[in-house]
C-alpha cells in the first residue's frame, strides 16, 4: 500500500481497476461510450424519479461520466463526490458560481494561475462579486484578510509558474473557523500525490486535461467535495449546460489506467533535470517544490506524497533575441501553454507581470518548464545544446 493511501491497493493498482466494472458489459475490460442525448422512460414514476435526483445523467444525456466521477472520487478519499465538466476552468467557474453571489468576496493567491486571475477581476467582478489577493505564503495569517462577507478561499500548491507550496492545513483551519469555504487547484499534484479533502480543502479542483488524460488528447476538469456540497454544483452544472462529451469521458479514463506510474516517471525525470539546472551558470534559481530553492518546500516535504514534472526557472536575464535563441534552438521541448501530456514543452513566464500584492522581485527572466515523458538523458542534451547555442549567441552578438 502507497504511503498515507488508504485504498486497499497501491495507487499503481488502483488505477486500473477504478471506474470500471467489466460484469456490467458482458466483460469489456473498459465501460463502453454511451452516446446520447435523449433517455426515455416506461413510466411516469420512473420519469419523475428519475428527475428528481438531480444527477443529469439519470434522465439525460450519456451516463459514461458517471464512470470517470467514481473513479476519481475513489482516489480523492473516502465520502467525497465528484463532478466531472468540460474543462478545468469550467471546474472553477461552477464553484465560483455555487458559492459565491453578488456582494460577496473571494480571496485568491497572488500567484493564482493567469486565466483564474482573469475570471476573477472580469466575470466575478462584473457578477458583484469583490476578489481580492493574498501572499500565498501567508498561511494562518490569512485570517486577516477574512472580512464578514468573505465566502471561498481559493488556494493553488504549488503556485501557478512560481510554485509557492501554500500551508493548506493553516489556511482551511482558519478559514473554517470563520465559517468560510476552501477551493484547491489541484492540478500539479493529482490526489495521488496530496488528497486535498483530507487536509480540511472543500472543494479539490484538478485540470484533468492534464496529468489524469496525459496524451493531450482532450479538455476536462472534476471537482471533489463532500455530499453537502455535490448537490449544489450539480444543480449550476445543469443551469450551465456544462457537461462532458463521451468520447472524451474515454479518453480520460484510459489515461487513468497509466497515472500512477506516468506520475512517477514525470516526478523522478523532473527531478533529475531540475537539480541538474541547479548547476548551470545560466540559472540563479530553481523553482521546483522538491528543491530546498522553492518558497513552501519544507510544507511540500510534510504534506505532499510525490513530485510531478511542471517547475520554473530563473535564468540571467536575456534579451528577447537571447530568449528566442534559447527556446528555439530547443528540439525536444516545445513552446506551448498546457502541460501534463508525454511532450515536453517550455514556457517563458513573466510573473512581474501578473501580480498585484506580492510583487515579483527575482531580477532574471523566468521559464517554466514541462518534463514529459522522453528520455532524461534526452532532455538534459537538448537543454545542454539550447545553452551552447545561447553561449555562441552572445558571442556574436557582442563582436
Amino acid at each position: 500500500m502507497d504511503k498515507k493511501s488508504p485504498l486497499p491497493y497501491a495507487d499503481q493498482t488502483m488505477v486500473t481497476l477504478l471506474g470500471r466494472d467489466p460484469a456490467r458489459h458482458s466483460g469489456s475490460v473498459s465501460p463502453p461510450v454511451e452516446r446520447t442525448s435523449t433517455r426515455v422512460f416506461s413510466t411516469l414514476d420512473d420519469l419523475e424519479a428519475a428527475h428528481s435526483t438531480g444527477k443529469l445523467s439519470d434522465f439525460l444525456g450519456s451516463a459514461t461520466p458517471d464512470w470517470l466521477e467514481d473513479a476519481v472520487a475513489q482516489l480523492e478519499g473516502p465520502g467525497s463526490h465528484v463532478l466531472a465538466c468540460g474543462t478545468g476552468m469550467g471546474a472553477l467557474a461552477i464553484v465560483f458560481l455555487s458559492v459565491l453571489g453578488s456582494g460577496d468576496h473571494l480571496l485568491m493567491p497572488d500567484s493564482v494561475f493567469w486565466p483564474t486571475r482573469k475570471v476573477g477581476d472580469g466575470l466575478l467582478r462584473r457578477l458583484g462579486i469583490d476578489v481580492s489577493y493574498y501572499d500565498p505564503m501567508i498561511g494562518a495569517e490569512i485570517a486577516e484578510q477574512i472580512r464578514p462577507e468573505t465566502r471561498l478561499i481559493l488556494t493553488e500548491s504549488p503556485g501557478s509558474n512560481t510554485f509557492e507550496v501554500q500551508d493548506i492545513p493553516a489556511i482551511t483551519k482558519a478559514a473554517h473557523a470563520a465559517g468560510v469555504l476552501v477551493a484547491l487547484d489541484n492540478s500539479w499534484a493529482t490526489p495521488l500525490y496530496f488528497r486535498a479533502l483530507d487536509h480540511g480543502v472543500d472543494f479539490s479542483i484538478s485540470a484533468v486535461t492534464k496529468y489524469l488524460i496525459g496524451h493531450s488528447g482532450a479538455l476536462m476538469g472534476t471537482v471533489a467535495t463532500s455530499g453537502e456540497h455535490i448537490a449544489r454544483l450539480r444543480d449550476t452544472a445543469n443551469q450551465m449546460g456544462s457537461g462532458c462529451a463521451p468520447d472524451e469521458v474515454f479518453l480520460a479514463l484510459r489515461g487513468l489506467r497509466t497515472l500512477a506510474i506516468r506520475l512517477r516517471h514525470h516526478g523522478e525525470a523532473g527531478l533529475r533535470i531540475a537539480t541538474w539546472l541547479q548547476q548551470r551558470p545560466e540559472v540563479l534559481t530553481v523553482l521546483h517544490p522538491a528543491l530546498p530553492s522553492c518558497p513552501g518546500h519544507e510544507i511540500w516535504q510534510r504534506d505532499f506524497t510525490g513530485c510531478t514534472g511542471l517547475f520554473s526557472i530563473t535564468m540571467s536575464r536575456l534579451s528577447r533575441a537571447e530568449l528566442v535563441c534559447f527556446l528555439e534552438s530547443l528540439k525536444l521541448f516545445k513552446l506551448g501553454y498546457s502541460w501534463g501530456g508525454f511532450e515536453s514543452l517550455i514556457l517563458p513566464v513573466y510573473p512581474e507581470n501578473e501580480r498585484t500584492v506580492t510583487p515579483w522581485t527575482q531580477d532574471g527572466t523566468v521559464v517554466r518548464i514541462n518534463v514529459g515523458l522522453e528520455d532524461p538523458g534526452d532532455l538534459v542534451a537538448d537543454l545542454e545544446s539550447a545553452f551552447r547555442q545561447l553561449a555562441k549567441f552572445g558571442q556574436i552578438s557582442k563582436s
